[in-house]
């Protein structure tokens, strides 16, 4: 009788380390993905900020925007790109990668309306950004609050 307690001891300690490493498992995958995507964005961002802080003397050079826009233009590729497995990272992954576009397409369509000095479509590219902008800070706040929540 006490060899079958301890089999049963020992399959109840597998068990619970089994479900143990399982559940730390899983918090790390979903660190590490979320780990990712922050990367990814926090780059495009300094990427894009370093090249517009550049041309703020020199406006008329367009193709430093340009040059922002694809940053963009790539981040939301490398984003949808990254190997996501959890549900709601993935969700927020393709949001942010949305986000991305919507200034990508922005920035492309206020230099064009720039160079044909259109002021209403200069308007309209100027709110798609400042409305990206507004998802972005609200989709971050997702994203931080769950990737730190155990």
């Amino acid at each position: 009788m006490n060899i079958l307690v301890r089999n049963q001891k020992k399959k109840y300690v597998i068990i619970v380390s089994f479900f143990a490493w399982l559940i730390v498992g899983c918090e790390n995958q979903k660190y590490t993905q979320c780990q990712e995507i922050i990367a990814i964005a926090n780059s495009a961002n300094n990427q894009a900020q370093k090249i517009t802080d550049s041309s703020q003397e020199k406006l008329a050079e367009m193709k430093t925007w340009l040059q922002a826009a694809d940053v963009m233009t790539i981040a939301a590729k490398e984003i949808e790109s990254l190997p996501i497995k959890d549900p709601k990272l993935i969700n927020y992954q393709g949001n942010l990668a949305g986000i991305f576009r919507i200034y990508s397409q922005a920035t492309y369509d206020a230099v064009k309306a720039r160079e044909k000095k259109n002021l209403s479509a200069l308007k309209i590219a100027h709110d798609h950004a400042q409305e990206a902008g507004k998802l972005n800070q609200a989709l971050v706040t997702k994203i931080n609050n769950y990737c730190v929540a155990k």
